[in-house]
């Protein structure tokens, strides 16, 4: 699995990536950056993104919108995506070692870059750990198996 995260961002999302960007590279990761080139284009970009996590080939994702919930409503819409979109970091803490979440929603509108610095810090740090979740993980995967979700 790759040490690169994907970073998606409309054009709404651009100052904010910025940030985010560095808060990734400081960590020592790699990003690797999708640009949305309009408004209407956000669905499009946040699914072709879930698809890369989802498919094995990247360990997370990050999604930057306006507010971040076009974004993360698409890409939950992909088969094992479990995007989550936060505001605080003890919600980003427990989305990684809950739910497993594997793609961070972030609103550029409703994030100030010092917060999405504080987020995505958090995100790289936590991973999944919660063994009492796992019953209800499955559950999940099985919905979306029997066409439950989409």
């Amino acid at each position: 699995m790759s040490n690169t995260v994907l970073l998606a961002y409309d054009p709404m999302g651009a100052l904010l990536a910025e940030a985010v960007r560095e808060t990734v590279e400081a960590a020592g990761r790699t990003v690797e950056t999708a640009v949305g080139s309009g408004d209407r284009d956000y669905p499009g970009l946040a699914w072709q993104t879930a698809e890369r996590v989802a498919d094995g080939g990247y360990h997370s994702a990050i999604l930057i919108c306006g507010t971040g919930l076009g974004m993360s409503i698409t890409a939950n819409k992909v088969r094992g995506v479990r995007a989550a979109r936060c505001t605080d970091a003890f919600s980003v803490e427990k989305a990684r070692r809950n739910s497993d979440a594997n793609v961070l929603a972030l609103g550029a509108e409703v994030t100030a870059p010092a917060m999405a610095r504080t987020l995505v810090e958090t995100w790289l740090h936590h991973s999944f750990d919660s063994a009492r979740s796992v019953p209800k993980l499955a559950e999940i995967a099985r919905l979306e198996r029997a066409g439950a979700v989409a």
